[in-house]
């Protein structure tokens, strides 16, 4: 590696100097042993200070006039599936018991157990689903691209037919599937009974709120000026594209509109309904005795605190979010495939 170099971005003008100064001697530290070998890396760390101000970090490997890069973030993008759900629950439109039957209930199920999956059970890994379902190479022209081609029918027939290797609601399994099918499941619901899309919703009520104004499926020309070139180690690859499981993984983001995102959840006033909060907030299944589940955050203990988070990995992307009960949190976007969750956490769990 040449060198490292280092933009602190201030996004509000109080704080204590010092302390400022030893969250960027950890995060140099730790950006270092994250990126060693990396030739290309352009990393940005933005965290909540404990002067109520949010701090970006842009780490990079390479020389870089890029001061608010976008990145593919991910499985992060299944925090705001299961958002607009507890959206649509707190509003009672929807419970988290519905099931796919009910709301999908032109298919028919070799295995009756899928058509009794509810909600719930997608949004927080439970619901007996494959990662992903075995059709989804059929077809595939470009191995850098796992997920384009993979279309609603084709999701409809591997559902029809496949038979579930254990019971719904009785044990975790980490599912892209599973949360491809619940984003197509509230898209056809918000398309026939609220006259919009999915993601239409998401933006109304997600995004708009709290100014997110860089997260998007389909990025503007001025936004694709600013998207990192990912790379798989050391070798440049595409951003991932995406068809009916894009709800699982294909969002674009910055992690100064991640922050925004998570201040929703430590901050006493909120943009969003308090009831909506809870709902995404309440332990539904426990995994182990050190990991329980939400919908869609994982939660863990960390030194005291409890930590929610979620992360995200592309062929050549990595993301992790998470935020604390003692009221901290950490958006990290990194344009490598190397997974950056020790270099998040480590960080965090220093946070006091």
């Amino acid at each position: 590696m040449n060198f490292i170099k280092v933009f602190l971005i201030i996004l509000t003008f109080c704080f204590a100097e010092a302390n400022a100064v030893d969250y960027a001697k950890l995060i140099n530290e730790d950006y270092k042993a994250y990126s060693d070998s990396l030739k290309n890396n352009i990393t940005s760390f933005t965290y909540l200070d404990n002067d109520g101000s949010y701090k970006t970090y842009l780490l990079s490997s390479q020389e870089s006039d890029n001061n608010n890069p976008i990145y593919q973030i991910g499985s992060v993008s299944k925090l705001f599936t299961a958002h607009a759900l507890s959206h649509l629950v707190a509003s009672g439109d929807l419970k988290l018991t519905t099931t796919v039957k009910e709301l999908l209930p032109f298919l028919n199920f070799s295995d009756e157990r899928i058509a009794k999956i509810n909600l719930m059970q997608l949004a927080n890994h439970t619901s007996g689903l494959p990662r992903l379902p075995i059709n989804i190479f059929v077809g595939v022209s470009d191995s850098l691209q796992p997920y384009q081609n993979y279309t609603q029918s084709m999701l409809y027939n591997f559902l029809a037919s496949y038979e579930l290797v254990r019971d719904p609601g009785k044990s975790y399994e980490y599912s892209n599937l599973g949360y491809g099918l619940l984003g197509n499941i509230l898209d056809t619901y918000l398309t026939k009974n609220k006259n919009t899309t999915l993601e239409k919703y998401i933006e109304k009520e997600i995004f708009d709120k709290t100014g997110m104004k860089d997260t998007k499926l389909e990025l503007t020309d001025e936004q694709k000026k600013r998207l990192v070139q990912p790379y798989i180690e050391n070798s440049p690859t595409p951003a991932w594209k995406f068809d009916v499981l894009k709800w699982a993984g294909a969002y674009y983001s910055t992690s100064t509109d991640l922050a925004k995102y998570l201040n929703q959840f430590v901050n006493k006033i909120s943009v969003f309904d308090e009831k909506e909060l809870e709902i995404l907030r309440q332990i539904t299944f426990e995994v182990n005795p050190n990991m329980r589940m939400s919908l869609g955050w994982h939660i863990t203990p960390l030194g005291g605190n409890t930590v929610y988070w979620h992360n995200g990995n592309t062929y050549g992307n990595s993301a992790f979010v998470g935020f604390t009960s003692s009221g901290k949190f950490v958006a990290v976007l990194s344009n490598s495939s190397r997974i950056l969750d020790s270099f998040a956490v480590d960080v965090l769990s220093n946070m006091k």
